[in-house]
C-alpha cells in the first residue's frame, strides 16, 4: 500500500512539472484574439491527475502549476484569476464526471474550460471594477469550448493508451 502512495505522489509530481512547463511556455505566446485568452493546455495534466489519481492530487497539481507558473512567467496577478477559477472548474468537472452516468469525458472537459475562462473574466471584472469586459464572455466561452475539446481529446487519448495498471479511470471506482 505504501508503494502505491509513493507511486501516486511521484506521478503527481511529474504531472505538476509538465503542467507548470506547459503553462509557462503558453504564457510566452500572445493571447488568442481576446486579451488574456489562452488555450489552457496545462489543464490536460490537471484533469488527467484528477481522473487518474484523485481530486486531491488534481487540486495539488493545479496549485503548484498556478503558483510556479505565475512566478516563472512573471505574472503574479495570474494567481488571482487562475487559482479560484481553476479550483471551481476542476470541482465542477469531477462532480459532473462522477455523478452523471452517461457524461463523456469530452463534455466534462468542455464544461470545465468554459467555466474556467468565464470565471477568470468575472474575477477580472470584479478586481478591476470594469464591468465592460463581461461583453467578452460569449467569445471567451467559444474559446473555452475549443480548448475543452482539445484538452478532453488529449486526456482521453492518454488514458486509453496507458496501461490499465497506471490509471484509476473508472467511473465506478473511488479514487
Amino acid at each position: 500500500m505504501k508503494n502505491k502512495r509513493v507511486f501516486k505522489l511521484a506521478l503527481a509530481g511529474l504531472f505538476a512539472s509538465l503542467a507548470t512547463i506547459t503553462f509557462t511556455l503558453e504564457s510566452l505566446f500572445p493571447p488568442i484574439i481576446i486579451p488574456g485568452a489562452r488555450m489552457g493546455l496545462s489543464n490536460v495534466f490537471i484533469l488527467l491527475t484528477a481522473l487518474t489519481l484523485g481530486y486531491g492530487y488534481g487540486v495539488a497539481v493545479l496549485a503548484v502549476k498556478t503558483l510556479l507558473g505565475s512566478l516563472f512567467s512573471g505574472n503574479i496577478s495570474a494567481l488571482m484569476y487562475s487559482l479560484p477559477s481553476g479550483l471551481i472548474a476542476l470541482t465542477v468537472q469531477i462532480l459532473l464526471f462522477y455523478n452523471i452516468k452517461k457524461v463523456s469525458l469530452l463534455a466534462v472537459s468542455v464544461l470545465g474550460a468554459v467555466v474556467n475562462i468565464v470565471l477568470q473574466n468575472i474575477v477580472f471584472c470584479l478586481i478591476t471594477k470594469t464591468i465592460e469586459y463581461l461583453a467578452y464572455s460569449p467569445y471567451l466561452a467559444l474559446i473555452g469550448v475549443i480548448s475543452g475539446v482539445i484538452v478532453g481529446l488529449c486526456v482521453y487519448t492518454v488514458i486509453k493508451k496507458s496501461p490499465q495498471s497506471l490509471t484509476l479511470y473508472n467511473k465506478g471506482e473511488k479514487n
